[in-house]
């Protein structure tokens, strides 16, 4: 494994970053209509649970990558069927992120660009950061956190001084009841973005402090969420949910239309880099989970596979859907079908095994 140290702080940067990414500007527990926001809160306490499994293995294995202790509990063979099938997953999500990134910049600034080109871009980027380290991408989203909660500050305060906002477009509260707020949780909310969170189970090898970056971790999600939340009940707020719900960007459209007497306007640009941020992480943990997993795996240095690895993920996610709405669709199936497999079941079996493993190794004490 690689001699690299990450901080509590480093670590909390990149996990703010990565849950924000794509999740602030598409259309976020809308299932729930007026009552997304609460979906959203409540799919963040899911994913603070979610976390706390994924932190006992790791404090279980400390020093070791995913693939690594799935063998020791699993065994051989099975244990690296298991880390196999999280590389491939993993890069899948990267290049669907890629896609997500690329779609966002070409219908709001580069209409004349090929998609091709914006992805290659964000690719060569990522990969060039990746050959460098993770200890080198995470001291970069150290300080573009803090570029990425000035511009939020700055957005807030614009809606909030436009006086575009309207609080009663949010009632009545619950008025449809509990239930699409549970199953707007059930079918998206705890794992986009919470539950993606297990790809960090790959850079925790690295904190050079356990208790502080598992503490730091808890309370990115806390933050993501409250966040997240609260973005929700702005968009919400000034555009209605009818038109949130229509829009491909809810965000960008909110953005759009506030303006202060006609002097700053069209500031809907600083959302682009917002999400250009944090889509850029977002695909450079999915893409370096992937990849260390698989170098794991083959048992060679991870900058072997870097390049090859790249060029998957940019053609698939040129290749993954014809046009926005089938990218939309597909992603939803895989949200609902796929993705609890790798989020909670996967995980459930290991935290057993686990404890099972804990158990056994504890030292017993003579009469």
């Amino acid at each position: 494994m690689e001699k690299i140290k990450i901080s509590p702080l480093q670590f909390f940067s990149l996990l703010v970053l990565f849950q924000l990414g794509t999740a602030l500007v598409v259309n976020l527990g809308m299932q729930a209509r007026t009552d997304a926001w609460i979906a959203v809160l409540l799919g963040m306490s899911v994913g603070m649970l979610l976390y706390t499994g994924y932190a006992y293995i790791y404090t279980t294995f400390p020093d070791k990558q995913p693939t690594q202790y799935a063998r020791i509990l699993f065994g051989k063979y099975l244990g690296g069927a298991v880390g196999v099938a999280y590389s491939v997953f993993f890069l899948n999500k990267a290049s669907r992120d890629l896609l997500d990134g690329g779609l966002l910049v070409f219908a709001s600034t580069l209409k004349e660009t090929p998609l091709f080109i914006i992805n290659t871009m964000m690719m060569l980027t990522i990969v060039y950061v990746l050959h460098k380290g993770v200890e080198v991408l995470a001291r970069t989203a150290f300080i573009l956190l803090g570029i990425v909660f000035l511009i939020g500050l700055f957005i807030f305060l614009l809606i909030l001084f436009s006086g575009i906002a309207d609080i009663s477009r949010l009632m009545p509260v619950l008025g449809d009841g509990i239930m699409p707020v549970l199953k707007s949780v059930y079918r998206q909310n705890y794992q986009f973005p919470f539950g993606e969170i297990i790809c960090f189970t790959t850079i925790m090898p690295y904190l050079n402090n356990r208790k502080a970056g598992v503490r730091a971790g808890l309370l990115s999600v806390l933050l993501s969420g409250l966040i997240l939340s609260g973005t929700v009940v702005i968009t919400i707020s000034v555009l209605g949910v009818d038109i949130t719900e229509r829009s491909i960007f809810p965000l960008l459209t909110m953005v759009g239309k506030a303006s202060i007497l006609d002097f700053i306007q069209r500031t809907d640009i600083l959302v682009v880099m917002v999400l250009i941020i944090g889509d850029f992480f977002k695909i450079s943990i999915y893409f370096y989970a992937a990849v260390i997993l698989g170098a794991d795996l083959l048992n060679i240095p991870y900058r072997k596979i870097l390049y090859p690895c790249a060029l998957i993920v940019l053609f698939t996610s040129l290749t993954i859907a014809r046009n926005y709405s089938e990218h939309v669709k597909k992603g939803g199936e895989v949200l609902y079908l796929i993705d609890p497999l790798f989020y909670v079941g996967l995980p459930a079996a290991l935290i057993v095994a686990a404890f099972i493993y804990r158990i056994r190794r504890r030292p017993r004490t003579g009469g």
